[in-house]
């Protein structure tokens, strides 16, 4: 378990099952979080049960995760 603390969340808030349920970018973001929260990459590979090439391709997955009404009425 990390000791480190972060202002967004614990590691064990990272449900690998929910997780996996979300669109891509989101994932990515959950696998940056979690090394954000000071997790190492034996950690993050243990939480999610995937490889280190499967953890280094989502975070080189592209894309933005934006939600729903972003930029409504921006291009007028």
């Amino acid at each position: 378990m990390s000791e480190r603390l972060a202002i967004f969340g614990r590691p064990e808030g990272i449900c690998p099952r929910k997780l996996f349920r979300l669109p891509l970018p989101m994932q990515a973001e959950g696998v940056r979080l979690l090394f954000e929260m000071g997790q190492s990459m034996a950690q993050v590979k243990a939480r999610l049960g995937l490889s280190g090439q499967q953890v280094r391709g989502l975070l080189s997955a592209e894309g933005k995760f934006t939600r729903g009404g972003e930029g409504i009425g921006q291009n007028e």
